[in-house]
C-alpha cells in the first residue's frame, strides 16, 4: 500500500459543522455492503473495529487500532448560517369534516415544529491523505452521492471523487521543520512522537464510529 490523496469536489454548498472522517465513510459504506448498518446505528455497543474490511492501512498506537487516513482538509469561500424551518400547516383545517379533525403534537415527534441555524460553507474541495489501496477506496466512495447535514434538500452534492499520488505519508502527521504536525485524532499516549506539534489533547473517537460513545478514549486532535 502507498500514500495518496483522495480528493472529493462538491457541487453545493456543505452543511454542518463537522467534515466527514475518510475512514467513517469507508466503514458506512463496508456495513451497508454488508447489510449490517443498523449494528452501527445501535445505542448498544459498536461492533469490534475491523468487523468491516477497509481498503486502508492501520497501525497499533497505544494499544489501539487507528486507520491511516488524514483529517479533512477544506478551504472554503464563504463562511456563513442558514435557519432551516418546519412547520405544520393547520390554517385548512377548519375546512375538514369536525369527525374527520385530529389532535397533532406538534411540540414533539415527527411534526415538532422548528427553525434551527445551521453553518453553510461553500467549500469547491475536501481532501483526505490516507495509505491504502486508491482504486478500492475510489470504488467505495462512488456510492456516496452527497455529504453533511440536510441532503435531501440539496447540500453537499458531490460532483466527483478521484485521487492522486502523494510523495510522502502524511496521513498521521507531517514532517516540518518545527516537529511533526498532527494530521489526525491519535490516542493520548506514550507511543506519541516526542516533537509532536500543532495538536491539543480531547476526548472522543479514533476510529470510526466517531459519534458513538463506545469508542471515546484520551486523545490528541489537529488544532
Amino acid at each position: 500500500m502507498r500514500p495518496w490523496k483522495i480528493v472529493c469536489e462538491l457541487a453545493t454548498p456543505y452543511c454542518g459543522n463537522e467534515l466527514p472522517a475518510l475512514d467513517g465513510l469507508l466503514e458506512f459504506v463496508a456495513a451497508s455492503r454488508a447489510g449490517k448498518w443498523h449494528d452501527v446505528l445501535a445505542a448498544a455497543q459498536p461492533p469490534e473495529f475491523g468487523s468491516f474490511e477497509l481498503p486502508v492501512h492501520t497501525v497499533e498506537i497505544g494499544g489501539v487500532l487507528v486507520p491511516c487516513c488524514s483529517a479533512p482538509i477544506a478551504c472554503y469561500k464563504k463562511d456563513g448560517a442558514e435557519r432551516i424551518s418546519k412547520r405544520l400547516s393547520t390554517e385548512n383545517a377548519v375546512l375538514l369534516d369536525r369527525k374527520e379533525r385530529k389532535v397533532v403534537v406538534t411540540n414533539a415527534g415527527k411534526y415538532k415544529s422548528h427553525r434551527l441555524p445551521l453553518r453553510i460553507r461553500v467549500i469547491e474541495k475536501i481532501a483526505w491523505f490516507c495509505v491504502g489501496n486508491a482504486e478500492k477506496i475510489l470504488e467505495a466512495l462512488k456510492s456516496i452521492r452527497s455529504l453533511g447535514k440536510k441532503r435531501s434538500i440539496g447540500y453537499g452534492v458531490v460532483s466527483r471523487w478521484y485521487y492522486e499520488p502523494a510523495e510522502e505519508d502524511l496521513s498521521l502527521w507531517a514532517q516540518t521543520t518545527q516537529g511533526k504536525l498532527l494530521m489526525r485524532p491519535l490516542p493520548w499516549c506514550k507511543e506519541l512522537p516526542q516533537d509532536l506539534i500543532g495538536y491539543r489533547r480531547d476526548y472522543g473517537a479514533v476510529q470510526p464510529p466517531y459519534w458513538h460513545p463506545a469508542r471515546w478514549i484520551e486523545r490528541v486532535v489537529p488544532c
